[in-house]
């Protein structure tokens, strides 16, 4: 949880890893109109996330089929643009702990895939069975030092934590991530802070990538 008591408070101590970066309306960069960025990585170095509500033309079943994976799941479910960096990289994040033996846990119940070979070595080739969640991803947003925190300062973006399922409070449910359609995620994640999306005010300018 943020320590501060502002919506989307950076202080510099604190890192926003494992909390999710909601754009305010005002900007107006396309990679990141309106996004929610799951926040993989943040600290002295820079930091890191995936876009989660951007979804491609592409299907996960085609893209699988390549990858040598058997897409069982959602006919229709595609791909997701993560970023603008490194559109050709791939992640998945998945609810299934015995899949990936690779995969960190990056949130309860939350796995985060970045290579295939483990899965396929092991014979793990199935994907989407009843009862499995999965969202494929490509590319990413980073940062450099520091510049994540002017952007939040100057009103670019809101933090929304991830609740605590055993004392729960303001903030998403992890499972939200697999359970929301993509045009809902950025109003319900403000709205899970009590943020009023009509009511953003913040500045209009646009977030340099590296």
């Amino acid at each position: 949880m943020l320590s501060d008591d502002e919506p989307g408070a950076a202080p510099e101590h604190t890192s926003l890893a494992g909390h999710l970066l909601c754009a305010v309306p005002q900007l107006q960069d396309p990679n990141f109109k309106r996004s929610v960025v799951l926040m993989l990585e943040h600290g002295p170095h820079g930091a890191l996330g995936l876009v989660l509500n951007n979804p491609m033309t592409e299907r996960v079943s085609d893209i699988a089929q390549g990858l040598g994976l058997h897409w069982v799941g959602d006919e229709g479910a595609s791909i997701h643009l993560a970023g603008p960096v490194e559109t050709m990289r791939g992640w998945v994040l998945h609810d299934q702990a015995t899949w990936d033996p690779n995969a960190d846990e990056i949130l309860p119940g939350v796995y985060l895939t970045t290579s295939l070979e483990p899965i396929t070595e092991a014979g793990r080739t199935i994907v989407g069975t009843a009862g499995s969640h999965f969202l494929f991803l490509l590319g990413y947003a980073g940062w450099e030092v520091a510049q994540i925190e002017g952007e939040i300062a100057a009103g670019s973006w809101v933090a929304v934590p991830f609740a605590d399922t055993a004392s729960p409070g303001a903030g998403v449910d992890p499972h939200w991530l697999f359970n929301t359609p993509a045009d809902s995620m950025w109003a319900q994640a403000l709205g899970s802070i009590g943020v009023d999306p009509a009511r953003l005010v913040g500045m209009t300018g646009a977030s340099a990538l590296h």
